[in-house]
């Protein structure tokens, strides 16, 4: 199945050679995004991401289905 991932902030800065902001994933049936992000090699920090799948917030252990649109974002702090 294939997935389309946004990759926000530093994400898309870690992960240029993957083809930059928008990139298409594709999976296994019953895949979880906690796969999709082992799958990409990102570190997975639930607690400094933020994961919204089709425009709602999700886990790590949220099911993926063919032609969903994740959006990957680290949190952002300043002062």
């Amino acid at each position: 199945m294939k997935v389309e991932v946004h990759l926000h902030a530093t994400l898309r800065l870690e992960n240029e050679e993957s083809g930059g902001q928008i990139i298409t994933v594709d999976l296994p049936e019953g895949s979880s995004i906690k796969n999709l992000l082992e799958q990409l090699a990102i570190d997975i920090d639930p607690v400094h991401m933020l994961f919204v799948l089709n425009g709602r917030t999700s886990g790590l252990d949220q099911i993926l289905k063919h032609g969903d649109v994740l959006n990957l974002m680290t949190a952002v702090s300043g002062g």
